[in-house]
């Protein structure tokens, strides 16, 4: 009957606005007019260390290095990371927006095959592995094209598992990889799915 009460309590809250309410998140804007939704109470990593969300907002007052990787982090009680997002850009890259939205079925089968195997040697490096690999597709998110992956991975690191979902916005010198995870294995899974899910749709572009 306790365990009941509890499924209850927890979808209740699900169903609740205010779970997700816009107040529980807050928008950073990032260089090349990309803007992400981020919960505020993950933490940003910056120089290795942890501060709050607000406190990093506050200070972006002067444009970003282009090359800067966003980084936060959502912690347990326990201090143990239960989810993370990051953000890299690849100014080198040339490929525009408009190629791929052309690219074909067995072109997206390639880059997949390509990057499960770049994954799966650097799982490797840190004493992981992949646990199920679910492919590469491409998917608008707010008018973008993006390629998106997913898979399921084993950390040595961390001693964890976790699902895995890389967006891949390749648009010239503006290409950068969203990258969301979070421990699938968890009671309250189903809660960070909803919040990684909400960081993945906020992501756009202007410009």
């Amino acid at each position: 009957m306790k365990k009941l009460l509890i499924l209850l309590f927890s979808l209740f809250l699900l169903s609740s606005p205010s779970v997700f309410a816009d107040s529980n998140y807050k928008t950073v804007n990032l260089p090349k007019g990309v803007s992400v939704d981020v919960p505020i109470n993950w933490q940003v990593i910056s120089n290795n260390q942890r501060i709050t969300l607000d406190a990093y907002v506050e200070t972006l007052y002067e444009p970003l290095d282009s090359d800067f990787p966003f980084a936060a982090n959502y912690y347990n009680d326990n201090g143990k990371v239960d989810a993370l997002l990051n953000i890299r850009y690849y100014p080198w890259i040339e490929i525009t927006q408009k190629e791929v939205i052309s690219a074909t079925s067995d072109e997206v089968e390639f880059l997949d095959s390509v990057l499960h195997e770049n994954i799966s040697l650097s799982m490797k490096a840190v004493d992981g592995k992949i646990l199920s690999w679910h492919g590469t597709k491409k998917e608008y998110i707010n008018g973008v094209m993006t390629l998106l992956t997913e898979y399921r991975r084993y950390s040595g690191f961390s001693m964890s598992e976790a699902r895995v979902r890389l967006v891949r916005v390749i648009n010239g010198n503006k290409s950068f990889t969203l990258t969301v995870s979070y421990n699938d294995t968890l009671q309250s899974s189903f809660m960070l799915e909803g919040i990684t899910n909400r960081i993945i749709e906020s992501l756009s572009l202007s410009n």
